[in-house]
């Protein structure tokens, strides 16, 4: 597998975690028409962007790859 394809392995799958964690709180916290709750996710959910982000930046792709495998 080339240096690319974990790459982009690596962040379908971060994009799919964030979604499905930070993605759902904020829907649910929409649809209940909970202002609070809605912008504590939404700042929740850009925080995960952004970590997850960083972590793209200063990790070798080998290095994400193993995360992607252990699950984290």
């Amino acid at each position: 597998m080339t240096d690319q394809m974990e790459i982009e392995t690596w962040a379908m799958v971060r994009a799919q975690e964030i979604v499905m964690q930070q993605g759902a709180n904020l829907v649910v916290a929409a649809q209940r028409l909970d202002h609070k709750k809605t912008t504590a996710n939404t700042y929740a959910l850009r925080a995960a962007i952004v970590k997850s982000l960083m972590e793209a930046m200063s990790a070798p792709p080998a290095k994400m790859a193993g995360q992607m495998q252990a699950g984290e």
